[in-house]
């Protein structure tokens, strides 16, 4: 509860009493902490994705085969239709 007094206290002090010079530092901090903070729900992301079943990473590993394999014969050389007329 303290904190969020505090929050608010900090917003209202930059919407209404901050000065150019401290509005463009606390955007600065604002910006790091949101940078810091994606980080670090990525990597958490990451951790969670890792603790995955190994079955769904097989799945995910045939089904990229299957797709580049679709892609390779989609790619390969068209044979030339040479009809003969008799």
């Amino acid at each position: 509860m303290f904190y969020l007094i505090l929050a608010i206290l900090l917003v209202l002090f930059y919407i209404f009493l901050a000065p150019n010079n401290v509005r463009g530092t606390i955007n600065l901090m604002v910006a790091v902490v949101a940078v810091v903070a994606l980080f670090i729900f990525l990597m958490l992301a990451f951790l969670k994705i890792l603790q995955v079943s190994s079955d769904i990473w097989v799945g995910f590993i045939v089904i990229f085969i299957g797709l580049w394999a679709m892609r390779d014969i989609y790619y390969l050389d068209k044979p030339s239709r040479k009809t003969v007329r008799k």
